[in-house]
């Protein structure tokens, strides 16, 4: 059913676009639309008008209660967006077939003119399809309900747009559209009615919609309407709105941190097997007392708890940790769990046998001291396992365009590049930490959950992110004095 239905609005989807493009290249001039005048003229209207009403209609509250029961049974909530979509696709094909056409040609360009407005023309659809691209694909055709019943969850709808074209004007996708409208190389009365109606719709609609967004995202909202512009780009706009390095992320979803239901989260939690799958190779853990440096919500802390480890987690997220203590209840198992820092462990030299810390080197403030701090809780002979992002500009686009950006795996923010670590640099820092550095091994993706969700294993290139070990020496004094050359 779900995929069904999928097929059934993309097929719509891309009729009703290509019905638009075609109709318009030519000034509406070739539509398909027999109703005689004057009636055609009222007829004209009446198409006109369906788009943009029952467009805006369907989004408020009302319209959003119809749309859940316009699919009988117990999917219409689930199914909402891509039945709206449909509706949507299905107004644009019926407005640009059954169009009936005045007769009448203003002018049609030719030569150098035809070539310039049809090269406009195709940049303002390339201009929306990336607006679209920017606001949330999987939303704005139609594929985040009957992808959401295939995987049987709950939509999870994109957050609040700040990225891309959304940087620089709120209303990237309504400017795109007005200029598909004036970019046409035919002009006739039926165009210039159309693209009248049509720009008057994309300046004051975009109002409305706005205000659905003051009411859901509130001071976050205020603050990006008073920074980027309506629709008029402005060089006073600041390039980014984006926080680097932002680990409030962590405490923000704390509430939700083993519901499964933040598409991020669950990409975490996916790293862990991948994680462990190389752990495992280098160490036995049942009674091995382990420390899981920046261990958030408790998901590898509960992985090597179930394999006998004596895990102790700590991070500086509270709401974090808060969740992580709340799950022992379930889970039943004995973890103990504090709020700190890596630069400041509170515990005494000698504490432990195993240091675990993934997806934490390339966030902390000062590397050396929580390297450092590391192999002074650590007892002679223990282990350091790692993970953290390559410094390069394939892991940049990975990490922040790919991942961030598009994608959305994790929230925008989440990573500063420049914090990201060559393995060169590691290994040279954990020397001057007394550690003997070991192999190290690429971390990637290996397949899709039923969820669609990525899934992580080694892989051979470190380019992006690497794992790695090392060991405390049994006489740190002598490690130091061994591999001071490599300082």
């Amino acid at each position: 059913m779900a995929v069904s239905l999928g097929a059934v609005s993309h097929a719509l989807f891309i009729a009703g676009v290509l019905a638009m493009i075609v109709a318009m290249y030519s000034g509406l001039s070739k539509c398909r639309g027999e109703v005689p005048w004057p009636w055609a003229g009222l007829a004209n209207a009446a198409l006109l008008l369906q788009f943009p009403l029952a467009h805006s209609a369907l989004l408020t509250p009302r319209g959003g209660r119809l749309l859940s029961h316009l699919i009988p049974g117990l999917h219409g909530v689930t199914l909402a967006t891509t039945t709206y979509a449909t509706i949507a696709s299905l107004q644009l094909l019926v407005l640009f077939i059954f169009w009936t056409p005045s007769g009448i040609v203003w002018w049609r360009a030719e030569g150098i003119a035809l070539w310039m407005l049809t090269g406009a023309y195709a940049a303002s659809w390339v201009l929306l399809m990336k607006a679209i691209f920017d606001a949330g694909t999987e939303l704005q055709l139609g594929a985040l309900g009957w992808l959401s019943l295939l995987a049987r969850i709950k939509p999870q709808y994109p957050d609040m747009p700040t990225l891309g074209l959304f940087r620089h004007i709120r209303q990237p996708i309504y400017v795109a559209f007005a200029l598909t409208l004036w970019t046409v190389p035919v002009w006739t009365p039926d165009q210039l009615v159309l693209a009248i109606s049509y720009t008057a719709y994309c300046v004051l609609a975009p109002r409305l919609k706005e205000r659905r967004f003051a009411f859901r995202y509130g001071d976050r909202f205020k603050h990006y309407r008073n920074s980027v512009p309506y629709m008029l780009p402005s060089s006073r706009a600041p390039k980014t709105l984006t926080m680097r390095n932002d680990l409030s992320i962590y405490n923000a979803v704390a509430d939700q941190w083993w519901s499964d239901d933040v598409r991020w989260v669950r990409t975490l939690k996916n790293l862990v097997p991948g994680r462990l799958t190389w752990f495992d190779r280098h160490i036995e853990w049942p009674g091995k007392d382990v420390l899981d440096l920046g261990c958030a919500g408790g998901f590898m802390a509960e992985a090597m708890a179930r394999r006998g480890a004596n895990v102790t987690g700590i991070d500086p997220a509270a709401g974090a940790i808060e969740a992580a203590r709340s799950h022992l209840q379930e889970s039943s198992l004995d973890i103990r769990y504090d709020v700190g820092a890596g630069e400041a462990l509170p515990y005494a030299d000698f504490s432990f046998d195993v240091v675990v810390c993934v997806d934490v080197l390339e966030h902390v403030s000062d590397l050396n001291e929580v390297l450092a701090q590391v192999t002074r809780v650590l007892r002679p002979g223990g282990l350091f396992l790692f993970d953290t992002i390559n410094r390069n500009t394939l892991a940049k686009l990975v990490m922040i365009t790919l991942a961030e950006d598009i994608l959305r795996l994790l929230p925008a923010g989440t990573h500063d590049p420049s914090m990201f670590i060559k393995p060169e640099e590691l290994r040279i820092a954990l020397h001057k930490a007394g550690l003997e550095p070991g192999s190290t091994v690429g971390l990637g993706p290996r397949g899709l959950t039923r969820r669609f969700d990525l899934t992580f294993g080694p892989i051979p290139m470190t380019t992006i992110i690497f794992m790695g070990i090392a060991r405390k020496p049994h006489s740190v004094a002598a490690s130091l004095r061994e591999n001071v050359s490599c300082i």
